[in-house]
């Protein structure tokens, strides 16, 4: 894997993460979020609608960093360990069939949860798992915090 998206009398406000610009917004800060579900896929056929809807999860999270005005390198920094942490999850499904027809919700807090990811084999060293772990810590509680 190499390194790196009812009518109403009322008029309403759009919400920063449903709005028309917010594509454009995410694509500032990951260009290629769009080319993760291919980049993860071992069996694109099977793999690539699994990325993509683990990939839908990601994008609310990395709009929120933007809302809050994360800096661009820390929002850069969220979504390459986010990138890490989808390329495990597809790799998860290869050997859980059953997984791969999961809600990506599901799928996703199946595999993260308060103690931060699973294990990230290609990891330079156990500081930067850590980092990864955190950044999977932040999703799950924004996951979390957001289910119905």
């Amino acid at each position: 894997m190499d390194k790196r998206e009812t009518s109403s009398q009322h008029c309403q406000t759009p919400s920063p993460l449903t709005s028309a610009g917010a594509a454009a917004r995410l694509s500032l800060y990951c260009k290629d979020i769009d080319r993760w579900p291919r980049s993860w896929a071992v069996f694109p056929d099977l793999d690539v609608p699994v990325g993509e809807r683990i990939a839908a999860e990601m994008k609310p999270f990395l709009l929120t960093l933007i809302a809050e005005r994360r800096t661009k390198k820390t929002v850069k920094k969220y979504a390459d360990y986010l990138w890490v942490l989808g390329g495990e999850l597809i790799r998860r499904v290869l050997t859980d069939e059953k997984a791969r027809k999961l809600p990506a919700r599901t799928l996703i807090l199946k595999h993260i949860d308060e103690t931060g990811g699973p294990l990230w084999r290609h990891a330079r060293d156990e500081q930067e798992h850590a980092v990864y772990d955190a950044v999977c810590r932040r999703f799950y509680l924004f996951l979390i915090g957001t289910e119905s």
